[in-house]
Parts: C-alpha cells; sequence; structure tokens
C-alpha cells in the first residue's frame, strides 16, 4: 500500500484532519494527543512510516472522540470547498458543480 502525502488533496485532507483533532482535544486523554502528534509529524515529514501512524492512532482513538472528530473534519471540508471556489475548468454553470457527460449517471461508473 502506497501511502504518501505528495499532492495538495491528500495534504488538505490531512491538515482537515488535523485541525478537527484539534477542536475535539481534551488533555489528559493519550489517544487524542498522540493522533494529534502524529497527523502533525505526517504533515511535516509526508513519510508512509507517518501517515501509518496518524491512521493507526485514529483506529485506536474512542468511537465517540472518533464520530466528533469526523463531524468536524466533514464541517470544515464543507467550509474550504466553497472558500476555494472551483477547482477546475470543467465547471457546469450551476454554481460549481462539475459537468458531467449525457451518459453517465450522477455518481459517475460503478466500481466493483
Amino acid at each position: 500500500m502506497s501511502l504518501t502525502l505528495d499532492d495538495e488533496a491528500t495534504l488538505c485532507s490531512v491538515g482537515i484532519l488535523a485541525e478537527a483533532v484539534e477542536m475535539a482535544f481534551v488533555p489528559g486523554i493519550l489517544e487524542l494527543r498522540t493522533l494529534r502528534d502524529a497527523l502533525k509529524e505526517a504533515l511535516r515529514t509526508r513519510s508512509p512510516a507517518a501517515v501509518r501512524l496518524a491512521f493507526s492512532a485514529f483506529s485506536r482513538v474512542d468511537r465517540d472522540f472518533r464520530s466528533q472528530i469526523t463531524h468536524h473534519a466533514l464541517q470544515l471540508a464543507a467550509l474550504h470547498r466553497h472558500s476555494a471556489g472551483p477547482m477546475s475548468s470543467n465547471m457546469g454553470g450551476d454554481g460549481g458543480v462539475p459537468a458531467r457527460r449525457p451518459d453517465r449517471g450522477i455518481d459517475g461508473p460503478r466500481r466493483a
């Protein structure tokens, strides 16, 4: 499995997750501190080992905290998406929704 932080979308996602962890952070909870530190290290080094460690740290966080972090991350991602504007030149005239070919469904091709 190849995990690297070499593109802007991945870096942005890790940054959003790190920000969401800060929002949900409670001092004294070791798993949250470990996750926060692992995400900072992943952003700093961009190494596959740091990404794996961050993923492992997230999986060890309590389910309720993971839900809270996920909720914050989704809100932050929506804010980033709205503030970033259109991502490519194939945007349709309907408020930034990408144009799609007439032979495709709204979800694109299905994957098995």
